[in-house]
């Protein structure tokens, strides 16, 4: 009797997987679509992050007001090789159009101020709705300290004093993580949060079709009238729909690798990373407990729609389901993360794989995620098996 409902299943599960990779919609949406959407958004995001914190100096255009006759320190600002900009009409205005990146009010009494020997002051104008803008600021006030520690030596010199009296503790710092340590804590902001997703979300597109999409084609009636009993064909089913959202995270896996070995110098990603591989089989088993509960879910409410429409409704909630975890985890360091959240689904997911990639590899978190997830899938599954139980369930009118 068991052999025989294996048989089934395997013979379901089979059939299904035939009918998902005949459709081309499979393989864009669970295969190509994930297979590409990280590399892009790597290479969006990153690309946007460098062209904002890399600021080259020569770019930088600022306009300065000179109040007085300043020019010893305008000389300085120009010698720095930041572009500086004295004789714009209506400067405020070029500020708020991102045209110019600060400016720079000199007051009339500023150099006089210097050479007697007393404080004096400066305006910078800057635009905090522009990014680059308040970089710009940060840039400036690093050159106004150099000019300020110049003077400031000056004017020991000139009494007789050593300038290194005032600098009594020089600080250096020393990085002392890996290179691999370096790109493990990169990846671990990106990498849960978008495998954990694609592995939730990467069987939605089987799951509708295979349960409401059926009821609208009308072959799932014919399906049910067979000597395959409903739960032989509802593990059938489930099977596959955890096979396509396994697909999807190893699709995702692949395009994160590719974009890795074409951007090796992004986020110090310039040495090759390496995981044990425990890390990785832990990381595959996280990875399959969190597909089933999703796959299951997913076709209980697939099982519950009238039609296809109605089907991709009922599920599309589970991606914020998957999203909003994400979030709250990404910026969290490994010993920052509660014990319970190895408990809870998607939280116990995206915790797990941001130990492994830091290298840590904690059995007790573990085994609570395991534990766990063999109860939500337990229910998940039971879920499932309901509404291909009920008759008012799967031909609802």
């Amino acid at each position: 009797m068991i052999k025989l409902k294996f048989k089934h299943i395997f013979i379901v599960l089979k059939k299904e997987l035939k009918d998902i990779f005949r459709d081309k919609k499979t393989w864009i949406v669970t295969i190509l679509l994930p297979a590409l959407f990280i590399p892009i958004m790597m290479y969006i995001v990153i690309g946007g992050a460098e062209s904002v914190s890399e600021q080259k100096v020569s770019d930088t255009k600022i306009a300065v007001i000179d109040e007085g006759n300043n020019q010893k320190f305008v000389n300085y600002l120009k010698s720095t090789g930041i572009n500086v900009i004295t004789d714009l009409q209506n400067p405020k205005e070029s500020l708020e159009k991102g045209d110019i990146r600060t400016i720079v009010i000199i007051p009339s009494d500023f150099d006089k101020n210097i050479e007697e020997g007393k404080d004096t002051n400066l305006i910078i104008q800057v635009d905090n709705s522009n990014v680059k803008s308040t970089n710009t600021e940060s840039m400036l006030e690093g050159f106004i300290r150099g000019y300020s520690n110049i003077i400031v030596k000056q004017r020991l010199i000139a009494r007789g004093i050593d300038p290194k009296i005032i600098e009594p503790i020089v600080v250096k710092t020393e990085n002392v993580a890996s290179q691999s340590k370096m790109a493990g804590s990169f990846l671990s902001f990106i990498v849960p949060m978008l495998l954990t997703l694609w592995t939730a979300t990467g069987g939605i597109g089987a799951a509708v079709d295979l349960a409401a999409g059926e009821k609208e084609r009308g072959t799932l009636e014919p399906l049910l009238t067979t000597s395959v009993s409903r739960l032989s064909i509802m593990a059938g089913k489930y099977l596959a729909v955890t096979a396509m959202a396994l697909l999807s995270a190893v699709a995702s896996l692949s395009g994160l690798f590719v974009s890795f070995v074409f951007n090796k110098d992004t986020a110090s990603l310039n040495v090759d990373f390496k995981m044990s591989t425990t890390a990785i089989i832990i990381m595959f088993v996280a990875a399959f407990f969190t597909a089933s509960i999703f796959a299951a879910l997913e076709l209980a409410l697939s099982a519950y729609a009238k039609s296809f429409k109605e089907g991709q409704s009922y599920i599309s909630p589970l991606v914020f389901i998957a999203i909003i975890p994400a979030y709250m985890v990404m910026y969290k360091m490994p010993n920052e993360i509660p014990v319970f959240y190895f408990a809870l689904p998607v939280f116990g997911t995206i915790s797990i794989f941001k130990e492994l990639l830091y290298g840590i590899v904690n059995m007790t978190h573990i085994g609570i995620f395991i534990v766990s997830s063999i109860v939500y899938v337990s229910i998940s599954v039971y879920l499932a098996a309901a509404m291909f139980k009920q008759e008012w369930a799967l031909f609802r009118a």
